[in-house]
């Protein structure tokens, strides 16, 4: 009898269990259909579970069953337009679309479910969840040409002296779904630590401070040259004059470099010229001999414009002892030598002395043509209220092969027996006693203007060396030795950053070991308008901020004003000359 029993208890477990529905709904981790809902109910239509099974991790959406409304939220990394799914529901049903493949779920999709004449239409909702990313990235304040240093919840900034912090245009990047506040491109005032909230996508909020430093006041030269009217108006009118200085002193120069020799004219009336040369009259050999201003003299309305400013004005010695450019010159094109022909430089192979086939040098080892240069020089620094004169890469210089006129034949033979120079240009003893030469004149004019005026700047913007010395005979590193040359403006004229750098570098590992060392001494010439057009403003700025990181706080650009007064260049310059700079106290 027990046994009877007990098997009809064992058949009737059987059929309760083959009357249940099969449950589709359980997720990979025995967890049920991840929505709650009771799968055992044989004859209710309906969609079980409903899931992507190829996110990471498995996504499984909340079915609503009274309203047919499926909805989930997937990570970011997934695909929303390609999302395959895996549907369980309802035994003996069809779906349409059917389950197992991707679909585009930018948009709500529809499901429609079928069994018999019975059917139901759920609509699927997808969207992304929400993230908490919520970090600052990067802080760029545009208008200063800098970037933040995020440390930790800090932003550290350094700014020069006179940056105007009330309002400063700031750019930031965070993270991908995250808001900032204040909106990246605003304007904000940081003169006082600021701060900076990003908030993720979920809410969750960090937040930054922004810390500015104003670096002290700096002290340096800071200079632009103003070439001759055939490449600038600045010195064509009373007008242009103002408008160039007015442009210097917003910008925060110190210093300008102005053209007073140059093509066999002089800024200011010559009677040293006229006296040398062809010109019948002081005025006739001037850049500007109609000028007209506060006086009929360009340089001395440009010294009284340029003083009431601040500003210091170096007369710029351009062509020092080249004759002409771009031909041979004679004493039919040259009025200089159509009075001295025998002040023509001459090079190994008989022609006249030049460098690169361009430039072409007067004799500078002969004594009349350094003394009339000299005079040149002394008759500004007697007549006019200057603060300087500067010789450049080509005074004093002369090309490498120059030395073969028959005066400076004479002179090393009376001085070495007799004996020939050598034919070969780069013989050591010929080239140390020519550029011996040169490097007395640069103590002649040392002294001689130092003798009218102790006040007077004497300056010079040469090549870099050793380039300078093995081409154009310059010598710079004796004249810091010598202590004859107290403003170097060496023309660091290159077109990319490593470049510059490199360039910097080698100027410094002569600079250092010469002289006094005195940096503030050092205003490295930059090229803002060359043979490829507008230097482009953020390697000039770059150029400039790899001078203060080494040391040197001042810079000449050739040239201006026309060239920095494109707004693109003015925008450097106003980042890292916002307030003026000491002028040195040599």
């Amino acid at each position: 009898m027990r046994n009877n029993f007990f098997i009809a208890f064992i058949i009737s477990l059987f059929f309760i269990g083959f009357g249940c529905d099969k449950d589709n709904g359980t997720d990979p981790n025995g967890n049920g259909n991840g929505n709650g809902n009771d799968t055992t109910q044989v004859d209710t239509l309906k969609i079980h579970a409903f899931y992507f099974h190829e996110t990471n991790p498995v996504v499984y959406a909340d079915i609503n069953h009274e309203e047919l409304e499926i909805t989930a939220s997937i990570p970011r990394t997934a695909n929303i337009t390609n999302l395959p799914i895996t549907v369980e529901f309802t035994e003996g049903a069809t779906l349409s679309p059917p389950s197992g493949f991707a679909y585009n779920f930018s948009q709500p999709l529809e499901f429609t479910l079928r069994k018999g004449q019975e059917s139901l239409v759920y609509k699927a909702i997808v969207d992304y969840s929400a993230v908490d990313d919520n970090e600052l990235l990067s802080v760029r304040f545009p208008d200063l040409f800098r970037d933040g240093d995020i440390d930790g919840n800090n932003v550290m900034l350094e700014v020069p002296f006179g940056t105007d912090l009330t309002e400063v245009l700031i750019e930031m990047e965070i993270s991908e779904f995250a808001s900032v506040e204040p909106e990246s491109g605003s304007i904000v005032d940081i003169s006082s630590p600021t701060e900076i909230i990003v908030t993720a996508e979920n809410g969750d909020e960090n937040v930054y401070t922004i810390y500015t430093t104003v670096l002290d006041q700096e002290t340096g030269v800071r200079a632009f040259w103003i070439p001759d009217p055939s490449h600038t108006s600045f010195l064509s009118s009373f007008q242009s004059m103002q408008d160039g200085i007015a442009l210097a002193k917003e910008l925060n120069f110190n210093t300008l470099y102005v053209v007073a020799w140059a093509k066999t004219r002089t800024l200011y009336p010559s009677q040293v010229l006229a006296d040398n040369s062809t010109y019948v009259d002081a005025r006739d050999g001037m850049f500007t001999p109609n000028y007209s201003g506060m006086s009929d003299d360009p340089l001395t309305d440009l010294i009284e414009l340029a003083h009431a400013e601040g500003l210091k004005v170096i007369l710029w010695y351009e062509y020092g002892f080249m004759a002409r450019w771009g031909s041979p010159p004679t004493p039919a094109n040259d009025r200089l030598l159509a009075v001295n022909p025998h002040w023509i430089g001459i090079n190994n192979q008989g022609q006249p002395a030049n460098y690169n086939n361009s430039d072409y040098y007067y004799n500078p080892y002969n004594p009349e043509v350094q003394q009339f240069l000299l005079d040149l020089v002394m008759e500004a620094v007697n007549n006019y209220n200057i603060d300087g004169v500067q010789g450049d890469d080509r005074m004093p210089a002369a090309p490498r092969n120059s030395g073969y006129e028959e005066y400076t034949i004479n002179r090393y033979k009376e001085e070495h027996d007799g004996e020939e120079p050598p034919a070969n240009f780069n013989a050591t003893s010929w080239v140390r006693w020519r550029a011996d030469i040169l490097n007395q004149f640069a103590v002649d004019l040392y002294d001689a203007v130092k003798a009218a005026n102790p006040n007077l700047l004497v300056t010079n913007s040469p090549n870099p060396y050793p380039w300078a010395f093995n081409n154009l005979m310059q010598e710079w590193p004796v004249w810091l030795d010598d202590g004859v040359v107290e403003i170097l403006s060496v023309q660091c004229y290159r077109y990319n950053l490593p470049g510059y750098k490199a360039t910097i570098n080698e100027v410094l590992s002569y600079f250092n070991n010469h002289g006094d060392g005195d940096l503030r001494r050092l205003s490295p010439g930059l090229i803002v308008y060359g043979t490829g057009g507008l230097t482009d403003p953020q390697l000039i700025f770059d150029k400039m901020m790899y001078n203060r990181s080494v040391g040197i706080t001042g810079e000449s650009f050739f040239w201006g004003p026309d060239p920095i007064s494109d707004p693109r260049i003015k925008k450097v310059l106003r980042a890292m000359y916002p307030g003026p700079a000491l002028f040195p106290d040599f």
